[in-house]
């Protein structure tokens, strides 16, 4: 006669009320300090751009002939600082997700903005009309690389994850940049008496060199920033 083995059954532990709300605080202050940190990556970036975003770059002038058409009318520091922020952002995405991106890219310019308002609360005394831009300028320059960087972290997640390691951040690179230019030049531009639509193809064509660079840097920073679970990439 054959006798079954006997099969001991457990009960899962049941958690309590007051071990899940230890655990959910648990995991909320661990997000809040993950976000915080890479928030530390992207504010210098933000922070640096709003200081030199009239601060004019000359060093590619030499490459037109033409002198309303030399890259010095319209690139600034401030706006080649504010371009590489879509990359970083990207870089974030991979290792985080797009969601966690979006979530470094709300702290960080809610972070800067409080920053730089309070900069100009404090030398407001001091200032003379022109030091600051102008609103329409202020307003482009802000929403276009707002809407780029969250354009970044949202194209990124929806092409990740294909054989072709280039495919997730040239497009979100390229997506991000179109972004920026797209809005950048027709509300700081529209009604100024200059060929802001010549300025815009340069812009497009020295974003198009820069992300060629860093598909070089993302290649090489794809074994340390392997993805977290559940991510592709």
């Amino acid at each position: 006669m054959e006798i079954a083995a006997a099969v001991e059954t457990r009960r899962p532990i049941k958690e309590t009320a007051l071990e899940k709300l230890a655990r959910e605080t648990r995991i909320f202050f661990a997000a809040v300090a993950r976000v915080t940190l890479l928030s530390g990556l992207l504010i210098p970036v933000l922070l640096a751009s709003f200081l030199t975003i009239d601060v004019r770059l000359y060093g590619l002038d030499h490459f037109f002939s033409e002198p309303v058409l030399k890259p010095s009318k319209w690139l600034s520091y401030g706006y080649l600082l504010m371009a590489a922020g879509a990359p970083l952002v990207i870089l974030i995405a991979r290792r985080f997700g797009g969601e966690e991106a979006s979530r470094v890219v709300t702290a960080s310019w809610a972070a800067a903005a409080f920053a730089a308002f309070a900069g100009v609360s404090y030398l407001s005394p001091e200032l003379e009309s022109g030091d600051l831009p102008g609103v329409r300028y202020a307003v482009a320059f802000v929403a276009s690389a707002i809407l780029a960087q969250f354009g970044a972290a949202a194209i990124y997640d929806l092409t990740r994850g294909r054989e072709a390691w280039w495919r997730a951040p040239f497009f979100a690179a390229l997506g991000a940049g179109l972004i920026q230019s797209f809005i950048y030049f027709p509300i700081a531009y529209w009604t100024a008496v200059a060929p802001w639509m010549n300025w815009m193809v340069q812009d497009i064509a020295l974003k198009s060199l820069f992300i060629v660079l860093f598909l070089g840097v993302y290649r090489v920073l794809m074994k340390r920033l392997k993805p977290r679970g559940g991510f592709g990439g």
